[in-house]
């Protein structure tokens, strides 16, 4: 359903399917950036004689937090593998979820960014070739259950996050790198098959049945930037009296959010991508708002239940 009915609310405007296009157009852009900026370290580290070129580990930000019980407690000195860029990173990304949530993770991180290529590579090829349409269809029925594995699975990254700091911690090096598909990536060009780069490849096959499988289930940066996110004042919502419920902002989120049955987004796995916010047809249905602490914000809707403990969002009822 992609258009105003007559039976919606008199009055309810209608948002320009173009504005959404646009919003996107410009985050991938952003993010085409971002992935060449990457690509241009790792060609640059490869082939220029050693210590002439920065490695692009040294952008990493999550190295800023696994290197950070080395550096408090050992006066400054980073852990192998890690750079002061990493630690500055960090905070820049602890900021950013502050203000934005998962801004980072949805226009900025490279690794995402592939998933979600992936995924439209796959799309693409079930629109246009009718027998892996029903291939894939036919397996998703077979697999429905799955999908109860789903919310239970997000905690999984939670878990990752608790080992690879305490691991780290404990043996003073990297221990995540070992199985982290973003390290094996950047040193594809070794064409080493290691732990890591099987995990790359089993991320890679996932990404096109399941969108963004690491960022919902395995990411441990992205449990910390959804953590420190919770802070943040500004979060998508829901109007519900000028929502024409067609369920479009829940298709089009890229990591399962049931936008339609929030009335504000405050989930630890939202990528503030506006993917939401481009399909919906009501202009007025979803907006990024501001609820600054102390300011009374818009009632709740009656009746509303919250589902997850991992998402203080009104639910409609």
């Amino acid at each position: 359903m992609n258009t105003l009915s007559t039976s919606d609310p008199p009055g309810l405007a209608r948002r320009p399917r173009a504005w959404g296009r646009r919003l996107q157009q410009i985050r991938h852009l952003v993010q085409l950036g971002f992935a060449l900026f990457i690509a241009a370290l790792v060609v640059r580290h490869e082939f220029l004689p050693e210590g002439e070129a920065a490695s692009a580990e040294s952008y990493c930000p999550f190295g800023g937090l696994e290197t950070l019980y080395r550096w408090a407690s050992s006066g400054g000195k980073f852990i192998e593998h890690s750079h002061a860029s990493n630690f500055v990173l960090f905070i820049a990304i602890l900021l950013t979820a502050v203000v934005a949530r998962g801004f980072f993770c949805g226009w900025v991180c490279p690794f995402g960014s592939i998933q979600s290529v992936i995924a439209l590579v796959s799309r693409t090829l079930q629109r246009h070739i009718p027998a892996l349409r029903t291939w894939s269809r036919a397996t998703q029925h077979r697999l429905a259950w799955l999908a109860a594995l789903d919310r239970p699975l997000r905690y999984a990254r939670y878990a990752v996050l608790a080992w690879v700091l305490i691991g780290t911690a404990y043996y003073g090096r990297m221990v995540f790198r070992d199985v982290d598909p973003w390290s094996a990536l950047l040193e594809i060009a070794t064409l080493q098959v290691t732990l890591a780069f099987g995990v790359l490849v089993a991320v890679l096959l996932l990404s096109f049945v399941v969108e963004r499988p690491f960022c919902r289930y395995a990411c441990p940066l992205g449990a910390t930037i959804g953590l420190v996110g919770k802070l943040s004042p500004i979060a998508i919502e829901r109007k519900g009296d000028s929502c024409v419920g067609c369920n479009l902002c829940s298709t089009a989120c890229p990591v399962g959010i049931p936008v339609e049955r929030l009335s504000r987004v405050t989930d630890s796995n939202c990528l503030m991508c506006f993917e939401c916010l481009g399909s919906c047809p009501s202009e007025s249905g979803l907006n990024v708002t501001l609820t600054l602490p102390g300011v009374p914000t818009r009632p709740r809707v009656a009746g509303a239940v919250s589902p997850d403990p991992d998402r203080d969002s009104t639910v409609a009822a």
